[in-house]
């Protein structure tokens, strides 16, 4: 049998790790109060690339179903919560202007539902075919929100207001991170961490043992959509304003691909240390270099992706032997193939 707390048994029982994780967490928590907005504005476009990267890990680092369209869930959650804070300006009854916190979940639900309804269809293409379908939702999703001025403000974009501060705002998407960092790695540490990676290495393998690969395609096809939802309801939020050409702009997908890469794509750790190396490069070589950094972070990545494949949390595993292992009891395998 499988403990309740078997999936976090494997965080808890090293100190060191949730030590780091606890001052990070903290440390975080004061910057909106020890630092300026130019800061604070950093640190959050930081939070965002985790929760990015965290979510579209779910799904192709461990299921192995590379998407192209996360962004698109990233978009719809960043205009769901737009709307439900700031109805008027899209001709919306006033009736539905709701807080921040209710805004943000709805954005996590239309996102969820919107990959329930996709995914049955999408999941039809295998490999390449799968990765152009859902990049094709993408500019389907965007093409409308443009078309659609009176909902999106077009090329002009949509201005947001809500009760919150900023540094409030912050606060909250950190709470938001730390918790579907704690979900995933739950779910990753479970039965379902099982049959994801199950899928991920033979599909047909899998299927012979029992284990349908739909409905775990589905399961972390639909969390990964909510926690992109989610990132981007609290970035309207914060920044007060999104637009259809910024807001979905496939540069998301790309910069979540580099954050995933960079960290290292099939670990817990990899897109939260891709997120940091990511933004720390981002911003220091924009100071740096000027209009020359896209060009300098671009050779940097691919040396990266040529000489350390595995990225930054296999070299530092390899340095330090803290590699990660699935926390599931024994049995939990045994009967994976029984439980379907």
């Amino acid at each position: 049998m499988v403990s309740l707390t078997g999936p976090f048994e494997g965080l808890f029982g090293d100190r060191r790790r949730v030590g780091l994780f606890v001052v990070a967490v903290l440390a975080l928590a004061v910057v909106p109060y020890t630092t300026t907005r130019f800061v604070t504005n950093i640190f959050f476009n930081g939070l965002v690339f985790v929760l990015l990267g965290v979510s579209w890990n779910l799904i192709a680092g461990y299921t192995g179903q590379i998407s192209l369209g996360h962004h698109a869930f990233f978009g719809l959650g960043a205009f769901v919560s737009a709307w439900l804070t700031t109805p008027m300006r899209a001709g919306l009854p006033e009736s539905i202007q709701s807080p921040v916190l209710v805004a943000v979940a709805a954005a996590a639900i239309v996102a969820g539902l919107l990959a329930l309804v996709l995914g049955p269809i999408l999941f039809r293409l295998t490999g390449h075919y799968f990765a152009i379908g859902t990049l094709a939702v993408a500019a389907i999703i965007q093409l409308v929100l443009l078309d659609q001025r009176q909902f999106s403000g077009g090329a002009t974009g949509y201005y947001v207001s809500n009760e919150l501060e900023p540094d409030v705002v912050f606060l909250l998407m950190l709470v938001a991170t730390v918790a579907c960092i704690l979900v995933t790695y739950a779910i990753v540490n479970s039965r379902a961490g099982l049959g994801m990676r199950a899928i991920h290495d033979d599909e047909d393998a899998a299927s012979s043992l029992g284990i349908n690969p739909l409905r775990y395609k589905m399961f972390a096809f639909i969390v990964a959509s909510m926690m992109a939802g989610i990132a981007g309801g609290f970035y309207a939020q914060f920044w007060l304003y999104v637009n259809p050409d910024s807001t979905l702009a496939v540069s998301w997908m790309v910069d979540t691909l580099v954050v995933v890469v960079l960290g290292g794509m099939g670990s817990m750790a990899g897109p939260l240390l891709g997120g940091a190396l990511f933004v720390a490069l981002d911003e220091g070589l924009r100071q740096i270099a000027g209009e020359f950094a896209p060009v300098i972070e671009g050779a940097l990545i691919i040396t990266f992706i040529i000489y350390a494949p595995g990225g930054l949390y296999k070299l530092l595993a390899d340095r330090f032997g803290d590699a990660e292992s699935p926390a599931v009891d024994e049995d939990a395998t045994t009967d994976q193939s029984g439980a379907e």
